[in-house]
């Protein structure tokens, strides 16, 4: 049960150090037999200063050895598998994308009723430690909780959530992300 409630998705490990994330989309294909694939696309990986000091190389280099070439990430989600991890640019802020196979929904924090194709999929926001800001489904209110449901036969769901809204106090990864590229070539 515990594991159910783990962080989808890098940023919560990287908010133990100083790295965060400003938005996160999720992307998630199913078959019918409730496996599937997906991924995450983690959009303006940042770090903050530490007691006022720059610590951004120190983050980085923890966001690579342990994330992008250590297993970390895998470690932390053992109900995936793991297919690609990888950093890029994109609009000036480095981003980073993980894609991984499930063998259930549940694995993807998506619930439906056991045992019955019919009931629509739900995502329970709370469960995340986001703030949902954009999806592909249907908000519906169940008293005081919202979920977020699609129909039964969906064969991809989309959510967007955001992480950290405060983007003027950090300092991009860009340029660290640069000269560790051209050391990989």
């Amino acid at each position: 049960m515990k594991k159910l409630f783990l962080p989808l998705i890098l940023i919560a490990a990287l908010s133990v150090g100083c790295l965060n994330v400003q938005n996160k989309t999720y992307t998630f294909k199913l078959n019918p037999d409730g496996t599937g694939s997906g991924s995450i696309f983690f959009y303006n990986i940042h770090s903050s200063d530490e007691d006022d000091r720059d610590v951004s190389f120190k983050d980085f280099g923890t966001l690579v050895t342990d994330y992008i070439e250590g297993t970390t990430f895998d470690d932390e989600n053992p109900d995936w598998n793991i297919t690609k991890k990888d950093l890029f640019e994109q609009d000036g802020v480095l981003c980073g994308k993980v894609e991984f196979t499930f063998a259930n929904m549940n694995a993807a924090k998506l619930y439906r009723t056991a045992n019955c194709d019919c009931a629509p999929i739900l995502l329970l926001p709370g469960a995340l430690d986001e703030s949902l800001v954009e999806n592909n489904g249907n908000a519906v209110e169940l008293g005081d909780a919202q979920v977020i449901e699609w129909p039964a036969d969906v064969k991809e769901i989309t959510y967007k959530t955001e992480v950290t809204s405060d983007t003027e106090n950090v300092r991009n990864l860009v340029e660290h992300y640069k000269t560790w590229k051209k050391t990989q070539k």
